[in-house]
């Protein structure tokens, strides 16, 4: 599953490590990827920077590589803490 965020690889980075750290993931990072892993799931996220929006935005491509759970769990705990909830 891909996205693109609104934010440099560096934020995307730190933001989703503190999500998957919340959900009981060790984490290990890379250069451009996060793995992490909880007993029998595993979480494979790529990160590539993308420039700036027109708007002068960071732009960062995020792949996601696990289950459909975990992915929608990710995502709904970044919203969450991104939108101060």
């Amino acid at each position: 599953m891909r996205h693109v965020f609104g934010m440099s690889a560096e934020e995307a980075k730190f933001e989703l490590r503190r999500v998957l750290e919340r959900l009981g993931f060790q984490v290990k990072e890379m250069d451009s990827e996060i793995l992490a892993e909880k007993g029998s799931k595993a979480v494979r996220i790529s990160l590539k920077e993308l420039g700036r929006s027109e708007l002068n935005i960071p732009q960062t491509e995020v792949v996601f590589e696990c289950e459909e759970e975990i992915y929608r769990s990710i995502l709904e705990r970044l919203r969450l803490s991104r939108m101060g909830g």
